[in-house]
């Protein structure tokens, strides 16, 4: 079996790039992307050359700190500030019941523009493309982002996280943490978060992963300070997800069942090759 595991938000807060600094160099996560629009994504693009074996894409972000584009020109995705609009925010606009009033709050013009400039910045601050584009937080329900994410990728030649898992019939453990095959609801009550055993749950529910080709684990490793909890509604359950990626059982898994830890950087590979045979 060829594992991936991802942890998302790269450069969000201080706090949240050391813990996934952290779970890269003594734990098994081997891609993360990076957010290009807050106070430590420029600090937390300079770690990138220092990990050349970790796959780093960019996780668009739409949902919070401050726009890259001009904020004139993406008038429903911020505020009078430039600062994105909240998605808990929009959560509560009766427009957003349907996917046709979802792409009204978050316009598909509009989020191209962002999409764009923040794909620009990403090749300003770490000097490269990124090696995959991802969704961040709305990604799964507002169809014009994820359009979006999917059409800038494809202007730029660089792969989609999501697309590239589903062309190698990619497997994960969610299927098995919720009844019905639904993918868990998000935990907005911190001592809820902070109750929460993902390394219990991956524990218990790992071996299933192992009748497949490919497979990965996803989280949203991280410390916590401050500016994550003003910020975001995940935040101390990103914590449980360090100690999931860091666990010693997880490692020893990882070598007792000879998995084999893989990227979208080996998966672009491996399209190619198949497609010069």
């Amino acid at each position: 079996m060829k594992l991936l595991v991802q942890g998302d938000d790269f450069g969000f807060t201080r706090a949240v790039t050391y813990g996934i600094l952290d779970a890269i160099e003594n734990g098994i996560l081997n891609c993360t992307g990076l957010f290009v629009n807050m106070p430590s994504s420029a600090w937390a693009a300079k770690q990138i050359a220092a990990h050349p074996q970790t796959c780093f894409g960019l996780d668009f972000n739409i949902t919070s700190g401050k726009c890259v584009a001009n904020p004139q020109l993406i008038p429903h995705l911020v505020d009078a500030d430039g600062e994105f609009i909240r998605s808990t925010v929009k959560y509560a606009d009766p427009l957003f019941m349907a996917d046709q009033g979802r792409d009204v709050l978050w316009p598909y013009d509009e989020v191209m523009i962002e999409l764009e400039a923040q794909f620009q910045k990403y090749v300003e601050l770490a000097g490269s493309q990124p090696e995959y584009v991802h969704t961040h937080s709305i990604g799964r329900t507002v169809p014009s982002y994820a359009k979006a994410v999917s059409d800038i990728g494809r202007v730029h030649g660089v792969c989609m996280a999501k697309e590239m898992r589903e062309h190698f019939g990619f497997a994960d453990l969610h299927k098995t943490w919720t009844p019905m095959g639904k993918r868990p609801k998000k935990v907005f009550d911190i001592e809820k978060q902070l109750n929460k055993d993902t390394l219990g749950t991956v524990i218990a529910n790992r071996d299933e992963l192992l009748q497949y080709e490919y497979a990965a684990l996803d989280g949203h490793p991280g410390y916590v300070d401050a500016e994550l909890i003003a910020d975001s509604t995940v935040s101390i359950e990103r914590l449980r997800d360090v100690e999931m990626m860091m666990s010693p059982v997880m490692k020893d898994w990882i070598k007792e069942h000879h998995v084999e830890m893989v990227t979208y950087r080996d998966l672009k590979k491996r399209m190619a090759m198949n497609q010069s045979e």
